[in-house]
This record gives structure tokens, C-alpha cells and sequence, in this order.
């Protein structure tokens, strides 16, 4: 008997909200671990600035978004198993099943609380998570108790030069010992400035008193000193500086789109950020790749129970698509791989994967 359409959008709506709060519930216990081990590692730097409970309370609501995107495949596929193993267990597959529902029919209903995990996981990659990141690290910043500014040295190029930063301090609006390497056209360096100090204005940009400048002729170099210069040019803020001294920044699309196509400031390969730029439209198709790995549990017969490995099985090709998914972009961020195969790689033995065990399966 094919459930008549009625039967089918009840049926949509149950499946639709099951997932959904499954998929929340193990993001929940996930990230609530996750935050427990940043804090054992992060209570004591944060008590030795005096800022207290509420420090600690700022520093997890802070890193929290992040912290949902990152367990956002491994929360839908711990969902998925929960959610297909207790309706299987339940014979409520079977009853499903003895009403004309195919596989094929399952992963549509499916879908759509895949599209709605998915599209709440690119709002906060896209429009949250870099703000959050951006305001703990500025936070983190201008809470150092060390007057002389925090953070390592670091590089970037920004407007075809190179420049080097020892440290900065009051949220990036400071800067200490900055070095602006000047190149020609084709890479030779042409000239060298140096502060020992810049600060932000909003209206003049960064101004130092004084600056060190030397330029390169054909048989000598001339040093010049100069005062009250603008260094750095207008596209990069204390909110840019901040981000460019990250390891793995997270910004957002049209971030990363100014950085690869409009010349903004940057510190990573490009590769890397081509690597960003895509992961955010990659997101539904790794979550539809953990939903397939997921599916083959609707195969376990009712009187095994929980005696069947097959959930184990599952959930350990989900933890090895992780596994893969992070080593390849590794081969995509160093640039030994182009970012469209990188990206799309794992997902497509991921679906190869679960397709080629569900028809096993359904042989069987």
C-alpha cells in the first residue's frame, strides 16, 4: 500500500523534527565537552587577569559558535544513528517499510532537515562565528596585563608590500615595532620602513611620529627619517590586523572573496583561503554524505537489538570521513591539491561509500 500524501506529510513533519532535535541534542553534549576542556586549559590564564566567573562565562559563549560548526557533521551522523536505530529497534521501520516506503523515499524525507541543519550551520559560519572569533581574540587582547602588547611576530602582505609586526595591544589599535618592506613591480625590494611604534586613528589611519626610511639605489642606500607618516593602508583595521595574526582566522565569505580577488591583506597562502572560501557551500554535501553513512542501520533486524555492529560500523565510517576529510584539506591548504578537489573529494567516497553499502544491504 503506497501511504496516501497526507500520510506523507505527517510523516515529513516527524522525521523532519526527530532529526533535527536528535542532531541538536548530541551537538549539545559535543560542544558542552569541547567547552569543558577549553576551560580546564584556558581557567588559569583567565583567572591570573582577574577577569573571574564572568571571564570564563564571556570566553564560552564567545567560542561557542565555532565550536557548533566544528561538530556539526559529527552531531548530524550521532543523530541520524540514534534517531534510524530507535525507529528500527521499534519496528516502526518495518511498519514503514510494509507501507510501500523505499530507501530512496527515506533520504527525501530526510533532506529536508538536512537542508535546515545545513543552512543554520552557513548562517553561523558566515555571520556569526567570524564575529564572535573576532571579538574573543580583540577581548583577549586588550585584557593582557603586559602593557608592551601581546601575540607573536607575525607577517602579512597588504598592498603588494610585506610587513612584519613584533606585537600589538589595545585590541590591534596599538602596534609595536612594525617593518614595511617596499617591492618593485617584479618582487625586488625597493626601499624598507620602520616605527617603532603606529597608532590608529579613525580618521588619519595609522600614524607614526617617527619612521625610519631606507631606499635601495643602484650603488648605495639612502636613510631618511620622517614624522607624523600614515604606514599601513586604510583596508587594514585593528579588527584586520587581529584577524591576520591568527594561525587559522575564521572569516567570512566576502572576506575571503576581498582577499583572493581585491587585493586585501593576508598572511596564509592563497590555497588557504580558497580552501574557506568553498567550505561553507560544501557544508550540506558533507552532512548529506554522514546521513548516507548512517542509513544502512535501517537494515538491522529487530529481534538482534542492540547486539548488531552495524551502528558501530556507521559511526566509525563517519569518524574515518573526518579523519580523511581533515587530511586532504591539509593537501588542499599547503596547495598540493587545487581547493575544488580537496573540498569535494571526501564527500564523493563518502557517497560512494554509503551508496555502495546500502544496496549491499538492500541485496541482502
Amino acid at each position: 500500500m503506497i501511504p496516501v500524501p497526507a500520510s506523507r506529510s505527517v510523516l515529513l513533519r516527524h522525521l523532519t523534527r526527530t532529526l533535527i532535535g536528535r542532531t541538536l541534542l548530541c551537538g549539545g553534549i559535543l560542544v558542552s565537552m569541547m567547552e569543558i576542556l577549553g576551560l580546564l586549559e584556558m581557567t588559569t590564564p583567565i583567572l591570573e587577569r582577574h577577569l573571574g566567573v564572568m571571564g570564563l562565562i564571556q570566553y564560552s559563549l564567545l567560542r561557542l559558535p565555532s565550536l557548533v560548526v566544528q561538530t556539526l557533521p559529527l552531531s548530524t551522523l550521532i543523530g541520524a544513528l540514534f534517531m534510524l536505530m530507535q525507529m528500527t529497534l521499534a519496528s516502526e521501520m518495518a511498519s514503514l517499510r510494509a507501507a510501500g516506503l523505499s530507501t530512496r523515499r527515506l533520504i527525501l524525507l530526510l533532506l529536508p532537515a538536512i537542508g535546515a541543519i545545513s543552512l543554520g550551520g552557513i548562517l553561523l559560519q558566515e555571520m556569526v562565528a567570524p564575529r564572535t572569533e573576532l571579538a574573543l581574540a580583540k577581548w583577549w587582547n586588550q585584557t593582557d596585563p603586559d602593557d608592551a602588547g601581546s601575540g607573536h611576530g607575525f607577517w602579512f602582505h597588504a598592498s603588494g608590500n610585506v610587513v612584519h609586526i613584533d606585537s600589538f595591544a589595545e585590541g590591534g589599535r596599538r602596534i609595536r615595532k612594525i617593518a614595511i618592506y617596499h617591492r618593485a613591480p617584479g618582487g625586488d625590494l625597493i626601499a624598507a620602513d620602520t616605527a617603532p611604534e603606529l597608532l590608529y586613528d579613525e580618521r588619519t589611519g595609522w600614524r607614526a611620529e617617527t619612521v625610519r626610511n631606507l631606499t635601495l639605489r643602484s650603488n648605495r642606500v639612502d636613510i631618511t627619517a620622517q614624522h607624523h607618516v600614515t604606514l599601513l593602508p586604510p583596508s587594514v583595521t585593528p579588527d584586520t590586523l587581529i584577524q591576520l595574526s591568527q594561525s587559522y582566522p575564521v572569516l567570512s565569505g566576502w572576506s575571503l572573496w576581498k582577499i583572493l580577488h581585491r587585493g586585501g591583506a593576508s598572511s596564509l597562502p592563497k590555497a588557504t583561503y580558497r580552501m574557506a572560501l568553498f567550505a561553507p557551500l560544501l557544508l550540506p554535501v558533507s552532512l548529506c554524505a554522514m546521513l548516507f553513512l548512517a542509513l544502512p542501520v535501517i537494515y538491522i533486524p529487530p529481534r538482534t537489538g542492540t547486539r548488531s555492529l552495524l551502528p558501530i560500523a556507521a559511526l566509525a565510517a563517519g569518524f574515518g570521513f573526518i579523519v580523511l576529510q581533515g587530511l586532504i584539506q591539509a593537501l588542499g591548504n599547503a596547495g598540493t591539491l587545487p581547493a575544488l578537489i580537496a573540498v569535494t573529494a571526501p564527500p564523493a567516497l563518502a557517497f560512494l561509500l554509503g551508496g555502495a553499502w546500502i544496496v549491499k544491504m538492500e541485496e541482502k
